[in-house]
């Protein structure tokens, strides 16, 4: 068993600036959590010993410019969360985010935010209702390419109210995978619940095409990735916090007791992702 994991899918943010009806639905479940989720959002001295304690070897924290979080939690503010952690920044890598639908420039944006050391993105086409093919997005897509970046989408159904289903269904993606093969996509959440069969087929059909356990309960987890050990390769763990978890050691615990062989867990876990994202 490799020791510990990596976590390719956390949110930091400003919890004060939160929306209201996503404040309530994250703080719906905090009697049953093992963490003060006020406290840790947006102070990396409180985040960060309690992902160790849970096994966590690196985490990968998520930008959101979108509507549910006020557009708090830009690249910028993730950027700066991690630099606040002295010592342990390099425990952090960041994904940034572009909103299409707030960004002038966004091949501007992008030369920002690689001056801050983003490792890749993840755009929301559902939640931040947009298209996600059109010409300047695909010479973004084209330029995370060259520079060796990493993209994620969420798929799937979304949880915004003002969201757009439609646009979380992981055929959209299929351009991008054809014209930007060296280019690793992660369809986040796995396609759930509409479009996990879907999802998979691209991840077994693409060299660089995975799918991510994040938002995924671990008795569900072979519900919507029943072809795990066939995509073993392909499959990332990540957790969602602090909406999909309300405890990270026993969501991790949980998953290890699936029956699955130990080596299979072990690729999901932490080998995947540390290919994936060039880290011992």
């Amino acid at each position: 068993m490799v020791p510990g994991f990596i976590d390719l899918h956390v949110h930091v943010g400003d919890f004060a600036s939160m929306r209201d009806d996503i404040r309530d639905l994250v703080q719906s479940t905090a009697a049953a959590r093992d963490f003060d989720l006020p406290a840790m959002f947006s102070d990396p001295g409180e985040l960060i010993p309690y992902f160790k304690n849970a096994g966590a070897a690196r985490v990968v924290l998520i930008a959101d410019e979108g509507p549910g979080v006020n557009f708090t939690p830009t690249t910028d503010f993730v950027c700066d969360f991690r630099d606040a952690a002295g010592d342990d920044r390099d425990y952090f890598l960041v994904f940034g985010n572009i909103n299409p639908n707030r960004t002038d420039s966004i091949l501007g944006k992008y030369e920002s935010d690689k001056r801050r050391g983003v490792r890749g993105y993840k755009l929301y086409p559902a939640d931040h209702d947009f298209p996600p093919v059109t010409p300047e997005l695909m010479e973004f897509y084209h330029r995370l390419e060259d520079d060796g970046m990493i993209l994620m989408f969420h798929t799937g159904t979304t949880g915004q109210s003002d969201g757009i289903d439609a646009y979380g269904d992981p055929a959209l993606f299929k351009p991008i995978l054809d014209e930007c093969p060296l280019l690793p996509l992660i369809m986040a959440h796995a396609g759930k619940p509409t479009w996990c069969a879907e999802a998979a087929d691209f991840a077994r059909g693409y060299e660089n095409c995975y799918v991510d356990t994040a938002f995924i309960r671990p008795e569900k987890l072979l519900t919507y990735i029943p072809r795990l050990i066939e995509l073993q390769d392909k499959v990332l763990f990540g957790s969602d916090w602090p909406v999909g978890v309300s405890s990270l050691s026993g969501h991790v615990a949980a998953m290890r007791e699936l029956g699955l062989p130990e080596e299979v867990m072990d690729k999901v876990f932490y080998h995947n992702a540390a290919r994936l994202l060039g880290v011992a």
